[in-house]
């Protein structure tokens, strides 16, 4: 591992965020982190702050405390209890920028006054930073650890990509800090290289160019392909801004020749993941190819997969299928588990995304595909689009005209939006609560009781089946439902220990729920069961 700073701001004496109030330095930063890391509760951090200044002064607050932060991009209360519960930890925010529903550590405004000169902290190149948590985009949040070490290292080497100009920027994004995208662009790359980061969070393309024309130094945008686009529907006279810089989705050729053309100014894309942070950059309107950064490297392994080498870091295997261009270059070819197979035949999801996208007049729209044991004629893919001044049948027969049959859905549910993250992804929880909302089976997990469950030993000695009052806790508790009535449970086939039972629902009305749980395809429990009330 190359050697590089390793204290809690590189320099200290340089800008480190702008704010509408002026600029603040490395040393008032570590001043506000020291006079509340005092407050804090010796317990790890979920740092639910937007604010990119907020977020930083409380996540160098809890290092100062010996502890390290959660990172999850999902803030709802069900999820925020789950993980303060798992990791005994303590949600905290800032006055004004802190709208969960969780008991949690308010913070005043952070106090940066005085002219003393803390000396920043030295941290080892092993210490655990943070704990972020994948999006869910295809299942379940995973945790991933972020050392100190390597995530210097990392900002370093991006730096050169990022911003390879001889004058420092300001970067401005319309991502959480949260985020890991955010976490690596917005934070740390003002902790560790020259560059700084204007405080205010931006939603909307007025904020953008109100900061923009505020801003003290050459402007980087950090956003993704949906603001791209709004902002350039928006109409408005836009600041210069040196780069756009684009990650979370990909980005069409197209809208990035629109964005260089209207707004003077170069768009690069990040690729990388919350399980290896960036690893690779490239200038979209030049072609396919993706640059790594210094340090790392890619092998195409016998399967056809790519390992990721990165120095002090455990060897990863990509989720994406590539193809190497040389040492450092390389393109992708498509998403490892994207292959959607129905009735005997086999298509990409990205590709059926990519058509439905692609129409005349569609503005957003996903496909959901169904349960991976699903492989019949008569199941049916399921389709959310955003088309203003088209009707749901309109949008079929565009698709009827590019797509086989097989992959139709029996219909399209018009939206005003889709319901995307921060970051612009749509997880397929989301894509799922949608199918429930609008009348759909949706599958929403599944589980497994292990052959040691106490329930097992008299039910029945040697040959154990599930008692039934455990599959029926097991489905509510996916389902995220307290029942006050089961109306109806028809068991159709045993289900022993160590099968898997899939778990679908959908709403019979608002009152009641359906559930169906299939082992193997074959359907073992179903009924209809009522909501308690709220």
């Amino acid at each position: 591992m190359a050697t590089h700073d390793l204290s809690l701001v590189a320099d200290p004496s340089r800008v480190v965020f702008s704010t509408p109030d002026g600029l603040i330095s490395g040393w008032g930063v570590l001043r506000a982190a020291s006079r509340i890391s005092h407050i804090l509760p010796q317990r790890p951090v979920l740092n639910l702050c937007r604010n990119p200044y907020h977020f930083t002064v409380v996540m160098l607050a809890a290092l100062l405390r010996g502890q390290y932060c959660l990172l999850s991009s999902d803030h709802t209360p069900t999820r925020l209890n789950a993980l303060r519960q798992e990791y005994d930890a303590t949600c905290v925010g800032m006055k004004g920028d802190f709208s969960s529903e969780v008991e949690g550590v308010l913070l005043a405004e952070p106090d940066t006054s005085g002219q003393e000169e803390l000396p920043p902290p030295v941290l080892e190149a092993e210490r655990l930073i943070a704990v972020v948590f994948t999006s869910g985009s295809t299942g379940i949040p995973v945790a991933h650890r972020k050392y100190w070490g390597p995530l210097v290292e990392r900002s370093h080497a991006a730096l050169a990509l990022l911003d390879p100009a001889l004058e420092a920027a300001i970067m401005i994004g319309t991502v959480p800090p949260y985020h890991m995208y955010g976490f690596e662009t917005l934070v740390l790359q003002a902790l560790h290289t020259r560059i700084s980061t204007a405080s205010d969070p931006h939603f909307y393309p007025a904020d953008i160019r109100r900061t923009l024309a505020q801003a003290s130094a050459p402007a980087v945008l950090v956003t993704t392909p949906l603001q791209i686009s709004a902002l350039l529907q928006s109409g408005l006279d836009i600041p210069p801004i040196r780069r756009i810089i684009s990650a979370s989705a990909p980005l069409e050729q197209s809208l990035a020749q629109e964005a260089e053309k209207t707004l003077a100014t170069e768009v690069m894309e990040i690729y990388g993941s919350t399980e290896t942070g960036s690893i690779a950059t490239r200038r979209t309107i030049s072609g396919a190819t993706w640059t790594l950064y210094d340090g790392l490297r890619l092998e195409e392994t016998a399967q056809g997969r790519a390992v990721l080498h990165t120095p002090g870091v455990q060897d990863y295997v990509l989720n994406d299928i590539v193809e190497m261009d040389g040492p450092r270059h390389f393109r992708l070819v498509g998403r490892v588990g994207d292959l959607i197979k129905l009735a005997g035949k086999r298509t990409s999801l990205a590709g059926l995304n990519a058509v439905l996208t692609g129409l005349e007049n569609v503005r957003d729209g996903a496909f959901l595909p169904p349960p991976e044991q699903a492989d019949g004629a008569t199941v049916r893919m399921q389709v959310f689009a955003v088309a203003p001044g088209l009707t749901g049948e309109e949008v079929l027969a565009a698709l009827r005209q590019q797509i086989d049959p097989v992959f139709l859905p029996r219909r399209v549910v018009l939206l005003d939006a889709m319901p995307r993250n921060a970051v612009g992804k749509l997880t397929l929880g989301a894509l799922r609560r949608l199918a429930l909302a609008h009348g759909g089976e949706a599958e929403i997990g599944a589980f497994t009781i292990a052959a040691d469950h106490p329930c097992l030993p008299g039910h029945f000695p040697g040959a154990p089946i599930v008692p039934g009052i455990i599959l029926l806790d097991e489905i509510f508790a996916l389902a995220g439902q307290t029942v006050s009535t089961l109306e109806q449970a028809k068991f159709l086939r045993p289900v022993r220990p160590g099968e898997e039972v899939s778990v679908s629902i959908s709403h019979a009305d608002p009152q009641r729920f359906r559930f169906v749980g299939r082992v193997e395809g074959a359907v073992a429990v179903r009924g209809v069961a009522r909501h308690r009330p709220s």
